[in-house]
């Protein structure tokens, strides 16, 4: 996962087409977002806008370049990005493992997912907030220490009337703003920021049980998977494996399958595979 060549340079040079879903996808605030001149920033780590983005009506999407196993990525993401920017957990949507939305954070590495993944979107979400506060103080004309934000609400804490939201501050529009990155793909990927990301002691829903968005289309097959994708003319494939380990191939019988249309052997030294 880690080899010099990403993903998606991967694709271009294959001509490929990679198609992967895992858990609610919800693209509609990113994808609206508009930068000054209508240019979208560069999808690469050393851009904020490819990890956060505030939608026109306020919600939060996270772009997280991993894929869910089971382990309910999806929730602890959203859980982390909404402690950071101080918003609801249910108005934070998070994107999983698009090569056209998201980093090369290395597939779903299975244990890895919070402790190296989450990493960079907390630090992202924390610079987010850093520079909608900032925003706020510029506006309202009040420092940014003396500033609170609920529920993504900037207002003066001397003066509650004295607000703004995140929707008022950037809402459907662009960051463009630098991070530093450091220049590792898959699980090592990490960026920093300038703002300073919460002490444990000041969570509100880090560490608390929430429902799991994964369940619902899993338990009555509404989702759709990798699995699920059928095109015209498609083969599928079925490895040969020996009854046990470190065996060869001494023959094979491919005249054993011929009544069967359209199937076919594949044969690379010892491995073995039957496609129809």
């Amino acid at each position: 996962m880690n080899a010099p060549l990403s993903r998606r340079e991967f694709l271009k040079a294959s001509g490929a087409l990679l198609v992967t879903a895992a858990g609610p996808v919800f693209f509609d605030e990113a994808l609206a977002q508009t930068a000054p001149g209508g240019v979208k920033p560069a999808l690469v780590p050393n851009e904020l806008d490819s990890w956060v983005a505030i939608g026109a009506d306020g919600r939060v999407t996270a772009f997280f370049g991993k894929m869910d196993m089971g382990q309910s990525l999806d929730i602890a993401i959203a859980q982390i990005v909404a402690d950071e920017l101080d918003v609801a957990v249910d108005k934070v949507d998070v994107v999983m493992g698009d090569t056209a939305l998201t980093c090369n954070q290395g597939g779903a590495s299975g244990s890895t997912g919070i402790w190296m993944g989450a990493k960079p979107l907390r630090s992202a979400s924390a610079e987010a907030r850093r520079l909608l506060v900032q925003a706020a103080s510029a506006k309202l004309g009040v420092p940014a220490e003396q500033l609170r934000v609920d529920d993504g609400v900037v207002s003066a804490v001397s003066d509650p009337s004295k607000k703004s939201s995140y929707a008022e501050l950037i809402g459907g529009r662009y960051f463009n703003h630098k991070v530093e990155w450091n220049k590792a793909t898959g699980n090592p990927m990490d960026i920093k920021v300038e703002a300073k990301v919460k002490p444990h002691t000041e969570y509100r829903v880090v560490g608390k049980s929430f429902v799991r968005r994964d369940l619902p289309g899993k338990v009555y097959r509404t989702e759709k998977y990798v699995t699920d994708v059928s095109v015209p003319d498609m083969l599928h494939a079925r490895v040969i494996r020996p009854t046990r380990a470190a065996c060869t191939v001494a023959g094979i019988d491919a005249a054993s399958i011929k009544k069967i249309k359209g199937a076919r052997v594949v044969r690379d030294k010892d491995f073995v595979a039957v496609l129809a």
